[in-house]
């Protein structure tokens, strides 16, 4: 009974679907904050993140089907992958429209993430699901307290994972300290460009 609702756990909010989510919450954040709340605005911001999304799951759910047998880490590397070309592509379209600053911090955030983790996976099966659970998350909460919810969410997935039968606990745990170095990294990168910005030149 226990290990079933700890798959459930895993399954709703499966990487995919809470990077999207996170996603979502952070998109209407930062435009809820705009002088000119345009629905237009809104709906492009939301166009290009679903677009990102739907090329990342084509290539975790695509890649694989390329070849007759893949390694039991491969779905782990190519939803890696995936979520990685994805949200780079998003990176690039808040840059060339200059639609603010929190969604690309966030997308590069999960672009870095992703090179660890995809060094890591065909060695030892770090959780993929902890990792992207702890890192939007963890974003999120440094951009407004009023996240962390979702921060609870992410280390729920800590327990659920290894309840599920789906990982060992030490694999859980290296998945929230990665996640939380991450996170920590960022805020410190993003602390100290801010001094920098604001020395008089």
């Amino acid at each position: 009974m226990l290990a079933d609702t700890a798959q459930l756990y895993s399954d709703v909010f499966t990487p995919e679907l809470f990077v999207l989510l996170c996603g979502i919450c952070l998109i209407g954040y930062e435009w809820y904050g705009l002088a000119d709340r345009s629905p237009v605005g809104l709906g492009a911001r939301l166009g290009v993140l679903a677009l990102g999304w739907t090329v990342g799951l084509a290539i975790y759910e695509g890649v694989p089907l390329l070849f007759e047998s893949t390694p039991t880490w491969a779905s782990d590397a190519t939803g890696s992958a995936g979520l990685g070309v994805g949200i780079l592509g998003i990176w690039l379209s808040w840059r060339r429209f200059g639609w603010g600053e929190h969604v690309p911090g966030f997308s590069a955030l999960l672009v870095g993430v992703t090179v660890p983790h995809l060094l890591i996976t065909p060695f030892w099966d770090i959780s993929t699901h902890v990792l992207y659970a702890v890192v939007p998350a963890g974003y999120l909460v440094l951009v407004d307290r009023r996240f962390a919810p979702l921060a609870l969410v992410a280390l729920g997935m800590v327990v659920a994972r290894p309840l599920a039968g789906a990982h060992t606990w030490p694999q859980s745990v290296a998945g929230l300290l990665l996640g939380i170095a991450f996170v920590a990294a960022s805020r410190r990168y993003d602390s100290e460009r801010r001094q920098r910005s604001s020395v008089p030149r």
